[in-house]
């Protein structure tokens, strides 16, 4: 397990809010979006600092460097504190801190030499020995992150209701939601409603992906000339009994036919509730917006009620894309972070060609109660297992029987590939989660 040497004239350095200018600089050149109406400030209000690392070319001066100016960013990664819901014991859920990944960029001058390999062996070495025991991400070019060890946890699931959709709920959950009042604001005005009502709920959610404090309160800032005639962000909130059950992020797009009749859409990409009867409450209420003909859900999963209550996936258009990739930052905590739904005893060869800490075996054993422990051991291996296999079959959507023939898990010990995919199935499926 040997990684490409540094590359020559380039220098790992952590970054403060004086490198803002820089960070814009290489984001412009790798993304090739600009926004003219926001400045460097505004662009990177939300990073953390202590957190940001980016690689400075220390070179010769080059044509067209300018004279004076900063070294230019040849890379950089960030990341944030976050927190996941992970299966428990048994029917159970954990909440559980996590480390997203961020800002990823190479610069194009740049690629093909090593550059990503050592930001993300750096991430992920950083995080080791904190709570943090799980790197996640979500990947702007899918083929990239699996040779890092990261493995999808999570789908995208999206659909479409119709204006006036019909849910088709059981009585009981119809009676639940005639109980909760819904009302719009402005997600930017009211961020820490938002943030209360995102944690009232994402405890019941599997694959939920809560901001920290800092990261919320920022991520719907709303800048009038940079969104252009674009509706600000709003969050529909639920209450039932003066608590807060639910919420909803929204934006409404106008649109017109040519006959003049509102066709407008709702872009919906945040949706969750602690109840069956909440969400039944907000999905109402999204489909009964004026000058709106549709609203587009972001990041549902397989089992959402609104889907099912609308007459499936086939009624609503679904499509299916990838959420959240996840990877252990070290293999024994992160397996003995979540939760089981039944017992094994299971020694794992753990293939990790970028955390060497976690090359090797371990012995996994999940008691009766639905926690394990997993330690180091020289014992023979029962199940040899790439590490992004372990990171994709984490939030327990993807088993890891399904994921034999993808990953190359080579099953020594008969049995032991069931007796593992049957331990860390969830009852549901995951939801997509929040951006970040």
């Amino acid at each position: 397990m040997t990684h490409k040497p540094v590359p020559e004239n380039l220098r790992l350095v952590s970054l403060t809010s004086g490198d803002a200018e820089r960070v814009s600089a290489l984001e412009d050149e790798v993304w090739f979006e600009t926004d003219p109406h926001l400045d460097a400030e505004a662009r990177t209000e939300s990073l953390d600092w202590s957190r940001t690392r980016a690689f400075e070319y220390a070179g010769p001066a080059r044509p067209g460097d300018r004279p004076g100016a900063q070294a230019p960013l040849a890379g950089l990664y960030a990341d944030w504190p976050l927190t996941m819901t992970a299966p428990g014991p048994g029917p159970e859920l954990r909440r559980l801190p996590i480390t997203g990944l961020t800002w990823v960029a190479v610069s194009p001058n740049h690629r093909r030499r090593g550059v990503l390999t050592h930001l993300i062996a750096d991430h992920l070495d950083r995080a080791r020995g904190t709570e943090e025991t799980i790197s996640g991400l979500r990947a702007s070019e899918t083929g990239i992150y699996g040779r890092y060890g990261y493995g999808l946890a999570s789908y995208d699931v999206e659909h479409t209701l119709g204006r006036g959709t019909e849910f088709k709920a059981p009585a009981s959950i119809a009676a639940q939601a005639d109980r909760i009042s819904t009302h719009l604001v402005a997600a930017a005005d009211a961020p820490d409603a938002v943030q209360e009502a995102h944690l009232a709920t994402a405890a019941h959610t599997l694959g939920a992906l809560t901001r920290g404090a800092r990261l919320a309160s920022d991520w719907f800032n709303d800048y009038p000339l940079s969104r252009g005639r674009k509706e600000q962000w709003r969050a529909l909130l639920a209450e039932r009994d003066g608590r807060l059950v639910g919420y909803a992020v929204l934006r409404r797009l106008s649109k017109w036919s040519d006959g003049n009749l509102p066709e407008g859409q709702i872009e919906v990409p945040e949706l969750d509730a602690s109840d069956p009867g909440a969400l039944l409450a907000l999905g109402r209420r999204l489909v009964d917006f004026d000058l709106t003909a549709k609203v587009r859900l972001w990041n549902r999963s397989l089992d959402d009620p609104l889907m099912w209550w609308a007459g499936g996936p086939r009624s609503v258009g679904a499509s299916i894309g990838d959420a959240v990739w996840l990877r252990p930052v070290e293999v024994g905590r992160a397996l003995e972070a979540r939760g089981y739904a039944a017992p094994c005893d299971v020694v794992l060869d753990v293939v990790d060609e970028t955390c060497e800490w976690n090359h090797g075996t371990w012995r996994l054993r999940v008691g009766p109660d639905g926690t394990a422990r997993c330690r180091r051991t020289g014992e023979a291996a029962d199940l040899r297992v790439p590490v992004a296999a372990i990171g994709a079959a984490y939030l327990g959507g993807r088993s890891m029987a399904s994921l034999a023939a993808v990953e190359e898990i080579v099953e020594h010990t008969p049995g032991a590939l069931t007796a593992v995919s049957r331990a860390m199935r969830a009852d549901v499926e995951p939801t997509g989660g929040t951006m970040f």
